[in-house]
C-alpha cells in the first residue's frame, strides 16, 4: 500500500479546466475515460493524428471549440491534461516494480470498491472523478484483492532454506499467475504523442 500512496501526488479535485492561448478548456475527468484514454496510449494500431482527436473528444466538454487548432496545440493541450490532472507521479529506480494496471486489474478493482465502499464502479462511469477514484484506491483495505494481488507482486522471493521450499514454490506459482507485461508501450505511446508538441513527429506512428 505505501508503494501507492508514496506515488500519488497532490491533485486538486476542484479543478476541471484550466486556460490555453485565451481559451478555457472544460474537462471531463472521470476515471472511466482516463482508463481509455492509457488504453489508447497502448494501442499502435491507431495513429498520433487519430489518438489526438480520439483523447481531446474523450477529456474535452467544448471539444467543437478547439477542433481547429494546429497538431502541435492539440497535443500541448493533452501534455497538460495528462501531467497537470491525471498522472500518478513517482520517483522512478531501476529496482521498481510493476505492480499494477488499471486496466488489466479492472476487475480485482471493480470487486475491491464493492467490498470496502460498496461503490458500483460501473454506476459511476461518466460521474467519479479520476482524482476522487484514486483517493478511494489508496484507501482500500488490504483485505481488498487488488491490494492483495499488488503484495504478491512485489513480493521478494525469499531466500531458500531447507524449511520454506513449498512457501517459494507457491509464491513463483502466484507471480506467475497474477504477473503484468511491461508497462513500457504506454509511455512508448505517451512520449511518441508529446513528441509532436516539441516538434520531433512527422505525420502518422
Amino acid at each position: 500500500m505505501e508503494l501507492i500512496k508514496g506515488a500519488i501526488k497532490k491533485m486538486n479535485i476542484l479543478t476541471n479546466n484550466f486556460d490555453f492561448k485565451g481559451k478555457n478548456i472544460e474537462l471531463n475527468l472521470s476515471y472511466n475515460r482516463v482508463l481509455k484514454f492509457y488504453k489508447l496510449m497502448k494501442d499502435t494500431e491507431v495513429s498520433n493524428q487519430e489518438k489526438i482527436k480520439i483523447t481531446l473528444k474523450l477529456f474535452v466538454k467544448n471539444y467543437d471549440e478547439i477542433a481547429s487548432l494546429s497538431l502541435n496545440d492539440k497535443s500541448e493541450i493533452i501534455k497538460i491534461i495528462h501531467n497537470d490532472f491525471i498522472e500518478i507521479k513517482s520517483k522512478k529506480s531501476s529496482d521498481d516494480k510493476n505492480i499494477l494496471d488499471f486496466d488489466k486489474d479492472f476487475t480485482f478493482i471493480y470487486s475491491s470498491f464493492m467490498q470496502d465502499y460498496s461503490i458500483d464502479l460501473y454506476n459511476e462511469i461518466d460521474k467519479l472523478d479520476w482524482r476522487k477514484f484514486i483517493y478511494l484506491f489508496v484507501g482500500l483495505s488490504d483485505k481488498t484483492k487488488i491490494m492483495q494481488v499488488m503484495s504478491i507482486r512485489a513480493r521478494e522471493i525469499p531466500k531458500p532454506t531447507k524449511y520454506n521450499s513449498e512457501e517459494i514454490s507457491q509464491l513463483y506459482k502466484l507471480k506467475a499467475y497474477y504477473s503484468l507485461d511491461d508497462e513500457g508501450d504506454k509511455q512508448k505511446g505517451l512520449d511518441s504523442l508529446f513528441n509532436i508538441a516539441r516538434g520531433r513527429a512527422v505525420n502518422g506512428k
